[in-house]
């Protein structure tokens, strides 16, 4: 049984690739795996004292998305594997899929990164480009519905 792997943020885009993970799993029989990348060092800097007490808050709030997403997965008949990840979003998301020898990357289109993202790229563009050359497997990059 190959993975469907859906990296999550927390942003809409993120719940709808979820979703598309779901109604594929059901037609496959492959397990989907939730994703949630957590990046400590672009909150800490150069505050390293700050490290542990900023890692914790990010843990559990990665846990909060985890929850939410399990749930919505159960909402349409999914059951899911749970997976947090510490680093760079894009870096982790494919050493992700190249270790577990996933089938299917799904993700969202439209993060919650703001003006960085304008200025560096969405994780979605960085793991899409990145597939052929280290992960041999499809990307769906699912876009937020309008209206």
């Amino acid at each position: 049984m190959k993975k469907i792997l859906v990296p999550i943020d927390g942003g809409p885009s993120a719940r709808k690739a979820l979703e598309r993970a779901a109604d594929l799993s059901k037609m496959s029989g492959d397990k989907v795996v939730v994703l949630r990348v957590v990046d400590v060092e672009s909150y800490t800097g150069q505050f390293e004292s700050m490290h542990d007490k900023i890692e914790d808050t990010l843990k559990k709030g990665a846990e909060e998305m985890l929850d939410a997403a399990e749930a919505i997965a159960k909402e349409h008949g999914v059951e899911v594997e749970r997976v947090i990840s510490y680093g760079d979003a894009s870096t982790e998301i494919m050493a992700y899929a190249k270790e577990s020898d996933c089938g299917q990357i799904v993700m969202g289109s439209a993060g919650r990164r703001g003006m960085k993202r304008a200025f560096i790229g969405s994780t979605a563009s960085r793991v899409a480009r990145q597939v052929g050359a280290e992960v041999l497997c499809p990307v769906t990059i699912v876009p937020v519905s309008k209206g």
